[in-house]
């Protein structure tokens, strides 16, 4: 029984003693995702002035649809065609706004 406890003591000693290696030092690894986003380019979010008179020039040729903007959001609110929504939606994205929320109610 004692002989059980002394290698039991001896087993934690042991343990506890080990060397752990310490991150402190190390120098950071970079990761293929990091490499990735290195090269990558910056999001191009376009200005609400420049924004605006595009999403306007766009929105004129859809009847019963409105558009706001403010701070690179764009918001779509009206009435449209179900076969036009996608289009439209698609259109503004190319325009580069932070989001596009629809608010647009479908006719038929």
């Amino acid at each position: 029984m004692k002989q059980a406890k002394w290698l039991l003591i001896l087993v934690i000693a042991a343990c506890s003693t080990t060397v752990s290696v310490s991150c402190k030092n190390k120098k950071a690894e970079s990761t293929t995702q990091d490499k990735a986003s290195d090269n990558s380019k910056p999001v191009e979010i376009s200005s609400d002035a420049t924004l605006r008179s595009s999403v306007n020039d766009l929105v004129k040729a859809y009847n019963g649809v409105e558009a706001e903007v403010k701070d690179g959001v764009v918001t779509l609110r009206g009435n449209i065609k179900q076969d036009e929504l996608q289009t439209l939606i698609m259109k503004v994205q190319e325009l580069k706004p932070k989001k596009v929320e629809n608010q647009l109610v479908i006719k038929s």
